[in-house]
């Protein structure tokens, strides 16, 4: 009989023993879930954080890139202004005889052929010189006296007939080597000066207006 107590004695202490281990299994078992989401709690808070940094990066450079673009898009500003004031260095006053306009190779200055010759002649016109020296001002100013100019003279398509030049190219290259002289003879450096002549290329809308010569800064 008292050794049936015994096993019963023992019986009752393992059953408490693993009672009181299951219960001991079951809070750390709670408390490694609590951990684990406090874990994942700090880590999305972290990948939030992350997100919100990268999207206020795009939003910048996508700022960034617009303005770039808008700058890109705006035409260039005008080195001249025909009839203005000073500006960039230059006199700023070529007056209503000379267009000027911006193109790949640089800024260009045209004047009529008729501004600057007689029918059929390649001598300056007196009255065109007070043109040239205005252009020979600007070329001379600390903002383009760096820089090469080349001297484009053009005709129109009429074939020639009642003066001594062989063609229109000869006429327009006669024309523009005198440009390119006068502007020498006014203190503009021979080492920055060319001449060229076009003949009828690159006709305009009227005669009138195909016949010119063209003054063009070059960006190189």
């Amino acid at each position: 009989m008292e050794g049936l107590w015994k096993k019963l004695v023992l019986v009752g202490v393992l059953a408490g023993g693993l009672a009181l281990g299951g219960c001991n299994n079951n809070k750390q078992a709670e408390a490694d879930a609590a951990n684990e989401s406090n874990e994942l709690r700090q880590k999305n808070a972290q990948l939030e954080q992350s997100l919100r940094e990268r999207d206020a990066t795009i939003a910048e450079l996508q700022k960034n890139q617009a303005q770039q673009q808008q700058v890109v898009q705006q035409p260039p500003a005008n080195d001249f202004q025909t009839g203005g004031g000073n500006r960039n260095g230059g006199t700023g006053n070529l007056g209503s005889d000379i267009a000027v306009d911006n193109m790949a190779e640089g800024t260009r200055m045209t004047v009529a052929g008729d501004v600057l010759f007689g029918s059929g002649s390649a001598d300056l016109k007196q009255s065109a010189k007070k043109t040239l020296d205005k252009v020979a001002a600007e070329l001379k100013s600390n903002k383009y006296s760096r820089y090469s100019v080349r001297v484009d003279g053009y005709t129109d398509s009429d074939p020639i007939k009642r003066s001594k030049w062989a063609s229109n190219e000869a006429l327009s290259e006669a024309r523009a080597r005198s440009v390119e002289k006068y502007l020498e003879s006014k203190g503009v450096s021979s080492s920055r000066l060319s001449a060229v002549g076009r003949g009828a290329a690159n006709p305009k809308k009227t005669k009138a207006d195909s016949r010119r010569v063209e003054i063009i800064i070059l960006n190189k």
